[in-house]
């Protein structure tokens, strides 16, 4: 081990284990729930990692909360701030990556005299990784290269054999980035298979001892059976990157088959030794090729059985590679990025101008050198440098940022209008970004505030979010509300075959991750509830049925096993009405199921959380069915099997954690399809706490057939804290999520 670490204090300890180690959670004031999520997390991810690299190397993992915000990685156990740890993303991003760290740099330790590979074969494991999970693999990569180009390619790069720690963002763009790319590149000349047994097998080899790249290499070599001396060498050795072209793009047509052909061009001085994928999009699919490019100039040629209609080279970002400008949105980064900036303030004197004057000082520095003037004192922008333009009033921003439909950007008097959604320049702040229009390496960027207060915060955020085009903020912390990146189609590394008009959409086949830790809910568990609830002995769920009793049994009966307490009438977990419907026109007793997870809180445990979903269904076509589906049976498998089996699933997990600070209710309404009968009922007759003890209510409704698309939340302007909660639910799955306003 490199050195000894102790941490200490009033600490309070949760435990559980995960296998043969001991997860580990040290806290500084009680907090069983959050505890929970991080003994949880810790699982999952050793079981992953010891799956794709070997045995963890210690007897205990431990998540231990510092009294000041830091990020440490010391050998069994992290260091993490109070409110990194709070923040919901982290569990998805620098949690693994610490828990990774003891099998790189607290295991596998790092020669640092022969360089850093550590840094960026964690990132690559832990930080790629779980995007890739998400589906997001080829966005992260299009970011680290990004980063590159606006952080390191121009002054500021030097070779891996010289990394040693981030301390600014070229480090972390070179040290991190250009390591995590060469590992990738590794995997995709090796195949996956391979490649996770060099990975293995690096870690069974050098397990306790000091490794450097030239280690690396070795047992690369070795089991890929490849001579990889000049790969090494160009990755850790050589500064720079490859810059690509493709030229020369023709289609020839014979007996119904189509040969597309060009040439790769490296511009930079001196070529690298790659595998470049070329992508040939068809009417029938697409044709993924790789060619090996080791020249200045590289022919290609690629047969297609239908009409070719674009070519893109590496599209999913798989080769390290200078980014042309046009292949990414301009971004927040550029500007950060800029070795020169303008910034560009209102002529007219007011406190606004004063304080954007002291606090430009905070983005100031050696790299990143800011010059101030009004837009009274200039007559252009320059066309050398990046710009801010800063204030609503700006004499510049109508000319730079008007209304452009090819962007979805609508801005007026009042405020701007992005992808449909209003963001209104009272009580928000915004950052718009646009490509430069006299260099593409350059951005320009508008900042408006409001209120003034949030300048101090804004100027303290933004620096974070260097990847987006655009961003709203609320308030005066300020919070971000909506974020989001322009689309391009102008990239000199795609070719349209179809002459004017947009290019055809790209459509790349989905890849497996790397790994992926055990589900966090059990697929069969949801489906086994849906099988039973839909099957045909449940009649559809039609209103008063024996089915759709014997489904309020089910549920009843999951929610006993997972040892909720009963929370309908008279100590039972049924609350039973009558209500009059269904084919036969007649009364009949309709249950809601109701089961209570007690909180814990004293002061909050009276305020209940309702999670709800309904149960019943259309039966044999009563209400509102189609004429012609009348009669016949209707599963509802979807609408809404699927809701409840994800709300049996969440009460089974709760129900087995500490007990959560506020009491949370789980409700399965009967009676919805007939007119929201079971939930007005319990409106009406709420139990255990009248309804003005109800806290916020999250219902669940046809959730089995999403697919791709983003789960819809409906009503979120019904409180404040709804949409900050949905945004932390899809930065922790990776989930999409579309507010809905009501």
């Amino acid at each position: 081990m490199d050195e000894i670490s102790v941490a200490g204090g009033p600490l309070t300890v949760y435990t559980e284990n995960a296998g043969m180690v001991e997860a580990q959670v040290y806290l500084r004031e009680p907090d069983p729930a959050l505890a929970a999520k991080y003994l949880d997390a810790t699982s999952r991810y050793l079981r992953m990692y010891n799956e794709l690299l070997g045995a963890y190397p210690y007897r205990k993992f431990a998540l231990v909360e510092n009294f000041w915000e830091t990020g440490y990685g010391m050998p069994s156990y992290t260091l993490l701030g109070p409110q990194i740890i709070r923040f919901p993303f982290i569990l998805t991003s620098s949690y693994p990556h610490e828990i990774l760290h003891n099998w790189w740099g607290n295991s596998v330790y790092v020669d640092y005299a022969t360089g850093n590979w550590c840094e960026g074969l964690t990132a690559y494991l832990a930080d790629h990784l779980m995007k890739e999970i998400e589906g997001q693999g080829a966005e992260y990569r299009r970011d680290v290269l990004k980063k590159y180009r606006d952080f390191a390619s121009i002054s500021a790069d030097f070779p891996l054999r010289e990394f040693r720690s981030r301390h600014s963002a070229a480090t972390e763009a070179v040290g991190y980035g250009k390591t995590l790319m060469g590992f990738h590149m590794l995997r995709q000349q090796m195949g996956d298979d391979a490649f996770r047994k060099a990975l293995s097998t690096f870690y069974k080899d050098y397990r306790g001892q000091r490794a450097s790249f030239g280690d690396v290499r070795s047992v690369f070599e070795k089991v890929s059976g490849r001579d990889l001396g000049r790969f090494f060498d160009e990755w850790t050795n050589r500064t720079g990157a490859a810059d690509l072209r493709v030229a020369d793009v023709k289609v020839t047509e014979r007996n119904e088959r189509y040969t597309v052909s060009g040439v790769i061009r490296q511009q930079q001085s001196g070529a690298y030794e790659l595998e470049v994928p070329v992508v040939v999009a068809t009417a029938a699919g697409t044709v993924i090729t790789k060619i090996r490019s080791s020249e200045p100039v590289t022919p290609f040629s690629i047969e297609t059985g239908s009409a070719p209609r674009v070519v893109a080279v590496d599209p999913a970002f798989d080769v390290f590679r200078i980014l042309d400008p046009r292949e990414t949105a301009p971004s927040i980064g550029q500007i950060f990025g800029a070795s020169e900036v303008l910034a560009v303030l209102p002529s007219e004197p007011s406190a606004e101008t004063e304080a954007w004057r002291s606090a430009l000082g905070a983005w100031q520095s050696p790299a990143n050198k800011i010059t101030i003037v009004t837009d009274r004192e200039i007559r252009k922008l320059p066309a050398d440098r990046s710009v801010w333009l800063l204030g609503r009033q700006n004499r510049f921003a109508a000319k730079y940022f008007g209304s452009d439909p090819a962007l979805g950007l609508d801005v007026s008097s009042s405020g701007v209008r992005i992808a449909g959604s209003e963001l209104p320049f009272a009580g928000h702040s915004h950052v718009l970004t646009h490509r430069h229009p006299d260099d593409p390496k350059l951005a320009i960027g508008w900042i408006t505030v409001d209120p003034a207060a949030a300048l101090q915060g804004l100027v303290r955020k933004l620096p974070h979010y260097g990847k987006y085009s655009w961003l709203a903020f609320a308030g005066d912390e300020p919070a971000n509300v909506a974020k989001g990146e322009w689309p391009t189609s102008d990239s000199p590394l795609l070719v349209n075959l179809q002459g004017k008009g947009l290019p055809a959409a790209i459509v790349l086949p989905k890849r497996a991750p790397l790994a992926e830790p055990p589900a966090a809910y059990s697929a069969e568990q949801l489906r086994q509830h849906v099988d039973f609830l839909a099957a045909p002995e449940r009649e559809g769920r039609g209103f008063g049925s024996a089915g759709l009793d014997a489904a309020g049994e089910y549920i009843k009966e999951q929610f006993a096993a997972a040892k909720l307490q009963p929370g309908g009438d008279k100590g039972s977990y049924f609350q039973t009405f009558t209500a009059k419907g269904g084919v036969d026109n007649s009364e009949h007793q309709l249950r809601n199921v109701i089961a209570i997870l007690p909180g814990s809180d004293p002061k909050l445990k009276a305020e209940v959380a309702l999670l709800t979903a309904h149960y019943d269904h259309l039966g044999f076509g009563w209400p509102g069915a189609r004429a012609d589906a009348v009669g016949k049976l209707h599963p509802g498998a979807d609408d809404n099997a699927s809701g409840v089996a994800v709300l049996i699933e969440i009460a089974k997990q709760l129900a087995a954690r500490p007990a959560p600070p506020r009491t949370i209710v789980f409700i399965a309404f009967s009676g919805e399809e007939a007119g929201l009968l079971g939930s007005r009922y319990y409106v009406s007759h709420p139990l255990p706490v009248p309804v003005s003890g109800i806290f916020g209510v999250i219902n669940m409704d046809t959730v089995g057939r999403l697919g791709d698309q983003p789960v819809s939340v409906i009503a979120t302007e019904s409180a404040r804290e709804w949409p900050f909660v949905f945004r932390g639910i899809t930065a922790v799955t990776g989930v999409p999520t579309r507010n809905i306003p009501g």
